[in-house]
């Protein structure tokens, strides 16, 4: 029985959107920040591993689950880098309703890393459990290495529901793979056996391999210590332990203030949910929820009255693939000369630089108009800058447009003479057309047989500035 169009009661709710509860991944984003400066391939795939397992300890207390996202909700943060003075952007957005599809875009530029995917979440109904599945996939790329690391996600198994006492597990096969260095990783999270003891609980064992070649293998609990095993020193040492001293190096995690959040941001657009859930009013809980879903059911009927389809913000879908993309996307490898620090404004991730690199800019093809104004986009390689960003002085900022107009006066007048010259080529050109009849007139004549000295140095002249004009503009 599939549940994601079942409205769920809100005791069990936790607090908070699905798409904050993705961001749980990047507490420890600082593990990224160190694979990318890593120059051995086994080690980067570690660090990898490593920090994929730092994002599933920290959970809620008792079951819950986070409220489904609206069409059109999106969720922004970032998280402090104290070690690289540098910044991980988290932007969200439901980019699909029914089937449910959330989108997710992370960049930290400066110290070298993205991370893209969607997932599609799934609920299934087996009588006394229940079964959250999470498709989809998420892309980690290196952006100095050109690495692409591709991951899977466990699904969440609930047992409980009508007899016994209700937990929480984790289930599945996980894959963590990089198709340009051959190093991959399987992660089985293992569910509590049925006369399993305690120590069965959270489970999970691995394998991380170089094409079929088991370099090492992992045991131990997901949510606690997990031991490696290196197959060739056969040496056993903890991989991962989230203790305390772990926990209190979590990086500081900064949202959007309330005031300055838009209306489809999760925090604001759940607010009259998530306090009544805090004051344990669960039946106004359930009001304002049902406020909400109703408000999205009119807003779909309206669309399909009029025959209009949802544009989406932030993301948009390939059209061959189905892949969801976020549309300011930017995988450069960052450039200590001319880059100076990434910034987010709306949604919009952005970089701002010391200069503007002229760029080629492709023509795009012509998409419908939507209803929504795209901000931020830009065809040049450098995104516009917003002015709260900006750090430059009003007499700098007016040298510049000094400047900017100069330059284009200057290939004003460059393009004037580029005209005034193909105008001549042209000119010259019926010239030698009309001579050429003429001589071709004379032809027969007997006592024109030999040209006059003056045509010699005509036509020399012509072909001298014809070949000219060919070399200036080859």
């Amino acid at each position: 029985m599939d549940l994601s169009k079942v409205v769920l009661p809100t005791f069990i709710l936790e607090p908070r959107s699905f798409l904050d509860k993705l961001s749980d991944y990047y507490y420890h984003a600082d593990f990224l920040s160190e694979a990318a400066l890593e120059e051995n391939p086994y080690s980067r795939m570690k660090r990898v591993v490593k920090w994929y397992l730092s994002g599933f300890y920290k959970k809620p207390k008792g079951l819950k689950k986070p409220y489904n996202p609206i069409l059109g909700e999106t969720f922004r943060c970032l998280w402090i880098h104290p070690k690289t003075n540098s910044k991980t952007y988290y932007i969200a957005e439901q980019v699909s309703h029914h089937p449910p599809v959330s989108a997710f875009y992370v960049s930290n530029r400066k110290d070298g890393f993205c991370l893209s995917g969607s997932i599609l979440a799934k609920s299934k109904f087996y009588g006394n459990s229940l079964s959250a599945l999470l498709e989809g996939e998420g892309r980690l790329t290196f952006l100095n290495r050109g690495e692409d690391y591709t991951m899977t996600m466990p699904y969440a198994h609930c047992k409980g529901i009508l007899y016994g006492t209700m937990t929480l597990e984790l289930g599945g096969n996980v894959t963590i793979t990089c198709e340009k260095t051959g190093y991959s990783a399987i992660l089985e999270f293992k569910l509590k056996p049925f006369l399993g003891s305690d120590d069965s609980v959270n489970q999970i064992s691995g394998k991380i391999k170089l094409g079929k070649e088991v370099l090492a293998t992992l045991e131990g609990h997901w949510d606690s210590e997990v031991f490696i095993n290196d197959k060739k020193t056969e040496l056993s040492e903890t991989f991962w332990n989230p203790t305390s001293e772990i926990k209190q190096r979590r990086l500081t995690r900064c949202t959007v203030h309330h005031d300055e959040q838009g209306e489809f941001e999760s925090e604001r657009l759940w607010q009259l949910v998530t306090k009544a859930i805090n004051s344990k009013d669960q039946t106004e809980a359930t009001q304002e929820k049902f406020v909400l879903e109703e408000a999205q059911r009119k807003a779909a009927k309206e669309r399909k009255a009029k025959g209009e389809e949802w544009t989406c913000h932030l993301f948009e879908q390939d059209p061959i693939s189905g892949e969801w993309h976020y549309k300011f996307a930017d995988s450069r490898p960052w450039d200590p000369l001319n880059d100076l620090v990434q910034f987010e404004n709306d949604g919009a991730i952005q970089t701002k630089v010391r200069h503007r690199t002229p760029m080629v800019c492709v023509p795009k093809l012509k998409h419908k108009s939507s209803g929504q104004q795209k901000k931020g986009e830009s065809g040049c390689s450098s995104p516009e800058l917003d002015n709260q960003d900006s750090s430059g002085s009003e007499a700098h900022l007016l040298t510049h447009s000094t400047r900017s107009r100069k330059k284009g006066a200057d290939h004003g007048e460059l393009l004037s003479a580029i005209d005034s010259v193909k105008k001549t080529q042209e000119e010259i050109n019926r010239n030698i057309i009309a001579l050429r009849s003429r001589l071709s007139t004379n032809a027969s004549n007997t006592d024109s047989n030999f040209l006059q000295q003056r045509d010699y140095c005509i036509i020399i002249f012509l072909i001298l500035l014809q070949i000219a004009i060919n070399y200036l503009f080859k």
